[in-house]
């Protein structure tokens, strides 16, 4: 069978894609498509993003249901929203599909009336997120290792009745209300959650979720330095021997310092980046020692 000269030499056509709303069913899906660019997450991570955002994760599906890209948002009510995700299938890169999820993300965020809408890129993806009209804030860098003890005092676990004094130290020194980000997390790991104390009055915290590769330390809050160090050896000792990331702001001197002095190593780095004009939260900047996830801030 011969093809005429019109079909031999006219572009191929892209098949019709759905873009929609992201739903439980997807999530071995999206598990799947994150991992084919070499992200490692379970789907109890999927299961947590779509709790915090029903309504605003999306995915892209070829017509027969195969997935080829997704997107997640989580809103911090309306003064702040965290892009994360933003996946396409190698094979359907360079196809501007990157482009719609973004402006489904951006249109949800928008329609909401949050007043900053942040995320954290890959070398890959930033150049993108440039043209859609965010700017570089800073970078978040990850280090990784093995957990030991080391000599010193330490934190304590955290008991039930510091809950409120958490989320009220949190707020403070984050700059926004995220009590549902913090609530999910303690209930899904309680024993993952760490404090330290002066004088009756709590001065930090440290929280984990375990991840397929160990455990992720964040979000790492902390008045001082010393509650700082006291909070990550209560950490290390209860997580001996275990695989940890921990996700730290390039802007917190101290935080990189007691990552390396801890027998952690940079691996890489993100660009953290936010939409327009905007300004930053303003929260107590030295007081974030590592961020919750790169999925949500």
């Amino acid at each position: 069978m011969s093809l005429d000269w019109q079909d031999r030499y006219r572009p191929p056509h892209e098949p019709d894609r759905t873009l929609r709303k992201m739903t439980s069913d997807d999530i071995p899906a999206v598990v799947a498509l994150l991992a084919q660019v070499g992200w490692t997450f379970n789907p109890r991570d999927v299961v947590r993003l779509l709790h915090w955002s029903p309504e605003g994760c999306f995915v892209l599906a070829e017509p027969g249901g195969e997935l080829v890209g997704c997107v997640t948002t989580t809103p911090y009510e309306a003064r702040l929203a965290w892009i994360g995700m933003m996946v396409v299938k190698p094979d359907c890169q360079q196809q501007g599909l990157g482009g719609q999820l973004m402006r489904a993300a951006l249109d949800y965020l928008i329609a909401r009336g949050t007043e900053r809408i942040m995320l954290d890129a890959t070398a890959v993806g930033r150049p993108l997120y440039t043209k859609l009209g965010f700017r570089d804030i800073g970078k978040v860098e990850r280090w990784e290792g093995k957990a030991s003890t080391y000599l010193g005092p330490r934190g304590r676990a955290m008991w039930p009745t510091d809950l409120p004094a958490l989320l009220k130290l949190d707020a403070v020194l984050f700059g926004v209300n995220r009590t549902h980000i913090l609530t999910r997390l303690i209930e899904e790991f309680p024993d993952l959650v760490w404090v330290d104390e002066e004088r009756g009055q709590l001065e930090g915290y440290i929280m984990g979720r375990r991840a397929p590769n160990g455990v992720h330390l964040g979000p790492w809050m902390s008045w001082s330095a010393a509650a700082a160090e006291r909070l990550l050896r209560v950490a290390f000792e209860q997580l001996q021997g275990q695989h940890i990331t921990l996700n730290i702001p390039d802007s917190n001197g101290q935080s990189l310092m007691l990552a390396r002095n801890h027998n952690l190593q940079r691996v890489r780095h993100c660009s953290r980046m936010i939409y327009g004009d905007a300004l930053s939260v303003r929260g107590e900047l030295l007081a974030e020692l590592a961020v919750g996830s790169l999925a949500t801030g």
